[in-house]
């Protein structure tokens, strides 16, 4: 009940929240879904250049689609109601840690205020897309797994098959699950037995899954997403590839980072130091992390190098706090709990197109259950957890709010810029997309085609600066009318690229969120001659 009332504190208050990233893609999904149940993806979107099948511009599994469908059909399908009912999969997630944390160290609980107090739990928890629910199923599944192991009751591992089941057809990611409770079970039971056929059940699902997608689509979209994830890449080698994710993993989670005083003797914090000032060298000696240049003709982003240092740190004592667990303790969950983060780390850096902290949200409840046997293998006491864990929690009440204010710039854009040119003649036509595409064609705009570029006659066109898929128009063609600016967060940017900051995709910057200064969102209007 603690965990609960602490939860829907921190989440309530940004029930308001509008629809940002990709929610509009299980939005028009669900609501699609509400006459062509059976056919999910049947249905054509602008998501990219111009029109295409849904089936090709949508990376999920449609299990989470489904849900919101449900939701919009008893509490509507405002911001408020859509943000209300994705309220359950948070709570099961948060309830899923703490049952899981009974199994894995002796304070659950702070384990679980750990995983709150994370940042990438509640920017995600705050967000409409498939993520929180996936990790609720994962965790639920893990635990009826093991409570089936223990006291050999092959209902338990029935319900976790088909949780695992769920899990995958919510977000792709989730199929990692069977792999790792095969790992684990192998190791535990030391041979095969009738547990192997109740993982067989959720593969077999997934083998229908694709075989269903492909008869309706043409592809099996299990394949493609496969293949997206492994070959669309942004700039970067693997080097840079293992930064960002050890930045955004210590960013992301951050309580890691803040308790390592606690847990590291003064040769350890020694250690800690010298190897962020080694960082924070790398990076400037390199002079240009992924896309972002840290190192220019003018200025050096020092705050962006400083805050860099910091995570790949937090990053990094969290791995090597995965890697003592499982020298020392050398036990099945020691195997399983490291696998879990180091598994997760690895498709972050070297599988997956890009790094973003809805990538890294899959270790946090491993990172906090390694966090408190470690606490408890120092013999500390709880309280004093409590600091860092205030901390996160301040840090990531301020990144919740800052993402808010960035998808609201987006709406108030929206608005401001119809209320403007809206009763004009002339069609408005925009570029880019995300949360202002759903509000621009709410009130009307249509999206730009860009491959071919189509430039309608005598058209109002807006060019968002930061969001996705614009291109810059042909100067004769086009005649500048305005630029509207709309404030985003004060102190703290989650998406830019001259910051640096990427929560969504290291496309944007290598941290996942920047302190200090930040920069209004701009729009350029331009109208066809």
């Amino acid at each position: 009940m603690l965990l609960a009332a602490i939860t829907l504190g921190c989440l309530l208050p940004f029930l308001g929240k509008p629809i940002h990233i990709d929610d509009p893609l299980f939005i028009w999904t669900a609501q699609h879904l509400q006459s062509h149940p059976l056919d999910f993806y049947g249905f054509t979107v602008d998501w990219g250049l111009g029109p295409a099948a849904m089936s090709g511009q949508m990376q999920n599994p449609p299990l989470a689609a489904y849900y919101l469908a449900l939701v919009g059909r008893f509490l509507g399908w405002s911001e408020a109601a859509l943000h209300f009912g994705c309220l359950a999969p948070a709570l099961a997630f948060i309830a899923g840690v703490f049952f899981l944390g009974r199994r894995f160290c002796a304070r659950p609980l702070a384990a679980s205020l750990a995983a709150v107090a994370a940042p990438v739990f509640l920017l995600s928890a705050t967000s409409l897309m498939c993520d929180t629910m996936m990790m609720a199923l994962w965790v639920w599944s893990l635990h009826f797994w093991l409570e089936g192991l223990e006291q050999k009751k092959p209902g338990r591992l029935a319900v976790a098959a088909l949780l695992m089941a769920c899990c995958s057809l919510t977000k792709y990611f989730g199929a990692c699950l069977i792999l790792l409770l095969l790992v684990y079970t192998l190791q535990r039971e030391r041979r095969a037995g009738y547990w192997i056929f109740f993982l067989c059940f959720p593969v077999s699902v997934l083998a229908g899954y694709q075989w269903l997608t492909n008869r309706l689509y043409g592809q099996g979209l299990l394949m493609t997403a496969a293949v997206y994830a492994t070959h669309l890449r942004i700039e970067g080698g693997l080097g840079i590839k293992l930064l960002e994710t050890l930045a955004f993993t210590g960013g992301c989670l951050l309580v890691p980072l803040l308790a390592a005083p606690l847990l590291w003797r003064t040769r350890g914090m020694l250690i800690m130091l010298a190897g962020a000032a080694t960082v924070a060298l790398g990076i400037l000696l390199m002079k240009k992390v992924g896309i972002t240049v840290v190192v220019g003709p003018s200025r050096i982003k020092w705050l962006l190098v400083l805050q860099l240092a910091l995570f790949t740190t937090g990053g990094s004592v969290l791995l090597v706090l995965a890697a003592l667990e499982v020298w020392r303790e050398r036990t099945p969950e020691a195997v399983l709990l490291f696998l879990w983060v180091a598994g997760t780390f690895l498709f972050v850096a070297v599988v997956n197109w890009t790094v973003s902290g809805r990538n890294i949200l899959p270790m946090l409840p491993a990172a906090c259950f390694i966090l408190m046997r470690r606490f408890e293998r120092e013999s500390e006491k709880a309280g004093r957890l409590l600091w860092p864990i205030g901390i996160s929690l301040t840090v990531a009440l301020w990144a919740a709010q800052g993402d808010w204010q960035l998808a609201n710039s987006a709406r108030e854009a929206a608005r401001l810029i119809h209320r403007q040119w809206g009763s004009t003649p002339a069609p408005i036509y925009f570029e880019g997309h995300w949360g202002f595409q759903y509000y621009m064609e709410q009130l009307g705009a249509k999206p730009l085609i860009l491959d071919p570029l189509r430039l309608p006659p005598r058209g109002v066109i807006v060019m968002p600066v930061n969001n996705t898929c614009w291109v810059d128009l042909p100067a004769r063609q086009i005649e500048p009318l305005a630029e509207v600016t709309v404030p985003a967060a004060e102190g703290i940017t989650l998406m830019n690229n001259s910051i640096g900051a990427g929560y969504y995709s290291d496309d944007w910057g290598p941290a996942p969120f920047v302190f200090g200064p930040t920069q209004p969102e701009r729009y350029s209007i331009v109208k066809v001659k």
